[in-house]
Parts: structure tokens; C-alpha cells; sequence
């Protein structure tokens, strides 16, 4: 991706996203209360819909200097890439990581591949088509998925307009929130099982549910598209919005603080409303006060752009995103029968090794680069 592809500020903000999920995956003790620093979001939910607005940011671009087929071709190259690094990523846990945890008796890591160790063969070449992903694994393939919808999705929005896609969208995130997933799942896998003999519980298919986790891809392709500009126009009409965003960013970042990541005291009764597997409603309302927020106040958080390791950790976040995972699973092999997390200066220096290795595949991808270019 050439620079005058880039876009300002969100390598910044993906390298710091990419640091904050690092942090949060990590095995240590205190890592925990990292997950949403915000309010009810975490970096799952603005690294997806980041990655959304820059595909589609960049797609529509080419398409109106090259044309469709072009940007197309872009857009399907860098889902293979996508694609490509799953694979990569996945022989780790299956060779090196699964023997050690079964040698020494890794509890943590034989919980994260459960299905692995139950059934390898299956296991194996059901990750190849995308349908296992054990946890921590389930992001890049909901990538991949998500990228090939983007320009179907992008064409079609000029065709027939946002708002038929993002009601379409809506609706099946509303129906994800009332089990969808799991009734798609038991008529699809019955089928499976019946014709190749696949048995595949719902659990080895990923943690987050695509038909409600689609509708902030969507959100974020409308935010390339046109949606930054209408937002941008909406508060420069006046501070009611800005304020409103401002205010309901801080009610649910002390309510978070307060209450626990749980935010009720009857969790059981209320989990509909933060459930982050079925991007619940209040992640929704969370995701877009702050989006307000960050949009309207763009212009103070300018001086944050010197950051610029930050940002070239930004530029290279998809080989950061692999280093992060390999960092996580080969830390997770410190985790004893006892299953304690880490403490002290084995912590401190989990967190130095996660780091290091985030900054050194940025340095190597921004040395690579430039000899590319050169």
C-alpha cells in the first residue's frame, strides 16, 4: 500500500488499538481490567471498524481513478493475504504449541484447542475453510469473510443507496441478538454431518457471532463511503451532537469503572444488553458516542500524531496483529497446572517480550518497505 494511500490518524489509531488488545490478551494478572478502558467496547470492536473504513476508504478511491475491476482486485488480494496469515498462524498452535502443551500439561492452552485435541484431522482442515477458530484465532478469519462482502457491498451501495444495506444489515444483527447463530448453526451442521461426517460443535466455530458482528463491517464500509462526511458536516452544525456524544462517552466509561466490565449487579437479567460476542445494543451506543467524540475533537488530538511508533505499528497491523497472537500463545505455555496468571516480574516481562516483538515486526515491515519502494 503506497503512502499516498494512507489516511491520517488511523495508523495511529490502529497501532494504539493493537497495543490495547496486546495488553488485554496477554496471561497476566491485571490484564483483565484492560479489556474496555473506554466504556463497554473494546479493541475488537475499533480495530473491525477501522479495518472497515480503510477497505472501504481505499476501494472507493480506486474505483473512481482505475474502476471497478481494479479496485476489486485490490480488495480480493488483500483478503488472500488476509487469508494467508491465518494459515501461517495456525501452524504454530497445531504443531510446536500443541505438543508442549500436551507434554507438560499446559491447562490454558488445551482449553483454547480443545476441538484441536479431540480431533486433529478434522480440526486441521476445518480451519483451512474457515469453520474452526479457536479463541484468539477467530479474528482474521471474520476478516476474510468480511473483506470478501466489501465490494459487493460497495457497488451495490451505489446502486440502490446505504439505506436499504444498512436496514438489511440491522435486521440481521437484530436477529443475531434473539439466537440466530445458533439455529443457522444446528440446520447447517446437521447437513454437514449428514452428507462429510463432520461433527463440529458450535463452540470451535469462533466466539464472535458474524450475523450480528457483520452490521459494524457495514457500518464501517458506509463510514468510508459517505458517512465521515455527512458526521464531520452534522456536529460542524452546531455542539449538540459533540456534547451529546461527550456526555453519554463519559455516563457509560464511569458506569464501566464503577460497576465492573459486567454493569450489573443481576448479570444473568441484563446480559442481552452487553453481550460482546453479539455486539450488543449499548456496544453500538458506546461505539458511536466515541466516534462522535474522536471525530469532533480531531483537531486537539492532532499533537498525538508524533507518536510515530505508534503509528508505524499502525502501518504494519496485520504482521503486528500475527506477532501479538504468536506472543500470546507462546506466553500461554507459562501457565501451570495451577492456572495462575502471571504475576511480577515475570509479568513485566511478558509484557516487554509481547512489545518487543510488536515493534520489532513494525521496524522490519517499515525496513522491508522501503526497500520495496526503492
Amino acid at each position: 500500500m503506497s503512502t499516498l494511500e494512507r489516511l491520517s490518524g488511523v495508523d495511529l489509531l490502529r497501532g494504539s488499538l493493537l497495543l490495547l488488545m496486546t495488553m488485554s490478551h496477554l496471561p497476566i494478572g491485571w490484564a483483565g481490567g484492560l479489556g474496555q478502558p473506554l466504556g463497554f467496547i473494546s479493541a475488537a470492536e475499533g480495530f473491525v471498524f477501522v479495518s472497515a473504513f480503510l477497505a472501504s476508504s481505499i476501494f472507493m478511491r480506486r474505483y473512481r481513478q482505475r474502476g471497478a475491476a481494479a479496485a476489486t482486485r485490490w480488495v480480493f488480494q488483500r483478503a488472500l493475504r488476509v487469508y494467508l496469515c491465518h494459515i501461517a498462524l495456525i501452524v504454530l498452535p497445531f504443531t510446536v504449541i500443541a505438543w508442549f502443551a500436551s507434554r507438560y500439561q499446559r491447562p490454558a492452552v488445551m482449553n483454547l484447542l480443545d476441538f484441536y485435541f479431540r480431533d486433529p484431522a478434522l480440526a486441521s482442515l476445518s480451519a483451512l475453510v474457515l469453520v474452526y477458530q479457536p479463541p484468539l484465532l477467530d479474528i482474521l478469519p471474520m476478516y476474510v469473510l468480511f473483506l470478501l462482502t466489501t465490494a459487493p457491498m460497495l457497488l451495490l451501495a451505489g446502486r440502490v443507496g446505504w439505506r436499504w444495506i444498512l436496514g438489511a444489515s440491522g435486521a440481521l444483527w437484530a436477529l443475531a441478538q434473539f439466537g440466530l447463530r445458533p439455529w443457522v448453526f444446528q440446520a447447517v451442521s446437521q447437513s454437514i454431518q449428514r452428507h462429510f461426517g463432520w461433527d463440529i460443535p458450535l463452540t470451535a466455530i469462533g466466539a464472535f457471532d458474524l450475523f450480528a458482528w457483520q452490521l459494524l463491517w457495514m457500518l464501517g464500509l458506509w463510514f468510508g463511503d459517505v458517512g465521515m462526511d455527512r458526521l464531520r458536516h452534522a456536529l460542524q452544525a452546531g455542539n449538540g451532537l459533540l456534547i451529546a456524544g461527550v456526555l453519554l462517552s463519559l455516563a457509560l466509561f464511569v458506569w464501566r469503572h464503577t460497576s465492573g466490565p459486567e454493569g450489573f449487579s443481576d448479570l444473568s437479567r441484563h446480559f442481552f444488553w452487553i453481550d460482546k460476542w453479539t455486539l450488543s445494543p449499548i456496544r453500538l451506543l458506546n461505539l458511536g458516542a466515541l466516534l462522535c467524540v474522536f471525530v469532533g475533537l480531531g483537531q486537539y488530538l492532532a499533537p498525538l500524531r508524533k507518536l510515530s511508533l505508534v503509528e508505524s505499528l499502525g502501518r504494519s497491523s496485520l504482521w503486528g496483529f500475527v506477532a501479538h497472537l504468536c506472543s500470546v500463545l507462546l506466553l500461554l505455555l507459562l501457565i501451570d497446572q495451577s492456572e495462575e496468571s502471571l504475576h511480577g516480574f515475570i509479568a513485566a516481562g511478558a509484557i516487554l517480550f509481547a512489545y518487543g516483538a510488536l515493534f520489532t515486526t513494525a521496524a522490519v515491515y517499515q525496513r522491508r518497505s522501503r526497500g520495496v519502494s526503492e
